[in-house]
């Protein structure tokens, strides 16, 4: 089956960014700031190699991402599961987290647009995504290009983090709103039952990835480490 058009925009929108993000002076930006350095991307002609200092688990991620997104093409999935680790790892994250939290949000389509106008692959609503792009200086651009896409995705998601302390209670701020977790936390000192769904099924499509891939977490983390 041919590649369609939509398939072949989001392909070359997604190498494109991948190959000028990878590129950035400073990479990765320090888990210990909010704010990344100042923006100094270099257009590259080609985005990286395959497996040109990669790691079995970048490679294995990068697979599944082929595989959900058919359209990226091999060298658009290897440039989207390197952005999604190198953020990741910046943010003291679990790549394998973020992957879950896409599939959840989104099922991996790029385009997905939900009944309250959230957008693209982590699902932001576009206040939301102008917000994190302003604050960690990504600049605008199209919320359905899936590297500004998960890239603000996972800053937002690291802001909850740090912000709750918690990686449940970030899942449900993400879901739900910091706003209306807060407003809970508040009011009764605990999470209604009805908002802790969305934590459950992260945590089990993490689950179910790191079993099909054979990835523990012991060996995920000492990946990052050797970065």
């Amino acid at each position: 089956m041919g590649t369609s058009n939509e398939g072949v925009r989001v392909m070359a929108r997604c190498v494109l960014a991948c190959a000028a993000a990878l590129a950035a002076a400073g990479w990765p930006y320090s888990a210990g700031s909010d704010a990344p350095p100042p923006p100094g991307i270099a257009r590259t002609e080609a985005a990286p190699a395959p497996s040109a200092g990669r790691d079995s688990t970048e490679d294995r991620l990068a697979a599944v991402a082929l595989r959900r997104m058919p359209e990226l093409g091999e060298e658009g999935a290897n440039c989207l599961a390197a952005v999604i680790v190198e953020e990741a790892n910046a943010a003291g994250l679990d790549p394998l987290l973020v992957f879950a939290i896409i599939e959840v949000e989104s099922s991996w389509e790029p385009e997905a647009v939900s009944d309250r106008g959230a957008r693209g692959l982590m699902q932001l609503r576009p206040g939301t995504l102008e917000s994190e792009a302003r604050e960690s200086r990504l600049g605008a651009g199209d919320p359905h290009d899936p590297v500004l896409n998960v890239r603000a995705g996972i800053r937002y998601f690291r802001r909850m983090v740090r912000y709750f302390g918690d990686t449940d209670l970030a899942l449900v701020a993400y879901n739900a709103g910091p706003t209306r977790l807060s407003s809970y936390l508040r009011a009764v000192g605990e999470v209604p039952e009805s908002l802790l769904g969305y934590p459950r099924r992260v945590h089990r499509e993490e689950r179910r990835l790191r079993r099909d891939l054979g990835m523990p977490v012991d060996e995920v983390l000492a990946a990052n480490d050797r970065r």
